[in-house]
């Protein structure tokens, strides 16, 4: 079989940044709310009140800003490559990942939608577990924002079936389960903390410079 290199949908894209946005609206309401405290207290010394809410609104920008304009690189640099032996996943900007997870060591497929997957995007992701994840809840290794899920989970099945047939009886059994309701979603989880992770490495370069 010839590698078949997959994207996430630009779906995946909308989604990332809704989330983003929600986060940063959450935290703008909590931090508002502080700063309308601090500046009760502050109104009774006569001080400025509005540099209190100022102060709130910069330090959620600070982050939400770098975000946004990561997850345009970050879609952009995620690629799935299903190979004959392996699958491989490619992602980040800065701190630019290549992860490979080869067929000898999975022991399972999981496809997985959460509630914006089902009600908004139309999407899924595929989660290879493997030996050495065997007995936690994560994955080795997530295939996020797919619009065709079960067509690539089928792909992955027969690639294993075929290569685990070239080695001789199975050792492990493949099981999936169809469905899965998330209120946040693993994969969703793990995009935000790369975003982030690229944020920091941003500003480290930035700080050495």
């Amino acid at each position: 079989m010839r590698p078949l290199v997959l994207q996430p949908s630009s779906r995946y894209l909308s989604k990332m940044r809704l989330i983003i946005t929600s986060i940063a609206l959450l935290f703008l309401i909590g931090s508002l709310a502080v700063a309308w405290l601090v500046a009760d207290d502050a109104a009774a010394y006569d001080n400025d009140q509005t540099l209190f809410y100022a102060g709130a609104i910069g330090l959620n920008l600070l982050w939400y800003l770098p975000a946004m304009l990561l997850t345009g690189p970050y879609y952009r640099s995620l690629s799935y490559e299903i190979q004959d032996d392996e699958v491989i996943v490619r992602a980040g900007i800065w701190t630019h990942s290549v992860k490979h997870v080869p067929y000898r060591t999975v022991t399972n497929l999981t496809i997985k939608r959460d509630i914006l997957d089902r009600w908004l995007f139309g999407l899924g992701s595929l989660h290879i577990q493997t030996a050495g994840m065997s007995g936690t809840t994560g994955a080795e290794e997530v295939l996020g924002g797919l619009s065709d899920v079960n067509d690539v989970y089928g792909i992955v099945v027969r690639e294993l079936q075929r290569f685990r047939g070239a080695m001789g009886p199975a050792t492990t059994e493949i099981a999936a389960e169809a469905e899965a309701v998330s209120p946040t979603g693993s994969a969703t989880a793990e995009v935000l903390n790369a975003i982030l992770a690229e944020v920091r490495a941003i500003r480290e370069s930035l700080e050495a410079g």
